[in-house]
């Protein structure tokens, strides 16, 4: 069975917005806490470790909050109705040997199941070609180096080095318009886009939000592979000027 956290995880990595309710993430003895505890939301800032009260956001149901519980449901349906018990040992025996990194950094496992949802559900994101064995699900490497370009007020370009490898792909998030002195970090950050599958530097996405001038955008960019893991994130900002 999916984890609620799990479910919770998918919907925001993959830009939807998610209703507040997962259970506080505590780093024991007095560590730092992350998420909801009782009617208390414990978080982290620039200015360090904070707690606020806890609120129901509203759940607006859109177009894709709709399509990524689809894409829930579906890799729920075919791992129970499609894929063979050999193929589905295949995925337990991978979460047996390999952990997930949660908000704090630490390691916890996932089911076979929770990794199969987790890289299908990006891969259907994206309109690739769902996977039905683990195959190598080790990250790509991350990219050499990446530059963000604002190019008018509702596109970018993402240029960067080295060369996407054949069924890589970008996979772009971004903060929306923000003050020039902020520095969300990627968790206030909504996905943007995928690049085509070994597209060429640069790259042009459409902004799902318009800039406004002197309202700075924030990146955070990774490589994702055929597989659907996502390499390591590098980040660019840039404040854009009207013409």
């Amino acid at each position: 069975m999916r984890t609620p956290a799990l479910v919770a995880l998918l919907l925001w990595a993959l830009g939807a917005r998610v209703v507040a309710g997962l259970r506080a993430i505590i780093s024991p003895i007095h560590g730092e806490m992350r998420g909801k505890l009782g009617g208390n939301v414990y978080s982290r800032n620039k200015g360090g470790p904070y707690v606020r009260r806890h609120s129901i956001p509203t759940n607006p149901n859109t177009a894709r909050q709709q399509a990524t519980r689809n894409w829930v449901g579906w890799c729920a349906t075919t791992w129970e109705s499609v894929l063979i018990e050999s193929e589905r040992e295949q995925w337990r025996e991978w979460a047996e040997t390999h952990t997930w990194k949660n908000a704090l950094g630490q390691d916890i496992a996932l089911t076979g199941l929770d990794w199969y949802t987790m890289a299908n559900t990006r891969l259907l994101d994206c309109a690739a070609t769902p996977i039905t064995v683990p195959g190598d699900l080790s990250a790509p490497d991350p990219l050499l180096t990446m530059a963000l370009t604002i190019t008018n007020s509702t596109a970018i370009s993402i240029a960067f080095t080295d060369a996407l490898a054949a069924g890589h792909r970008l996979v772009v998030w971004g903060s929306g318009p923000i003050s020039a002195g902020a520095n969300p970090n990627f968790r206030g950050c909504r996905l943007i886009g995928y690049s085509a599958a070994a597209g060429a530097t640069p790259i042009a996405f459409a902004l799902p939000y318009t800039m406004q001038d002197g309202s700075k955008l924030k990146v955070y960019v990774g490589v994702m592979s055929p597989n659907g893991r996502i390499s390591t994130l590098l980040t660019d900002d840039e404040v854009y000027t009207a013409p």
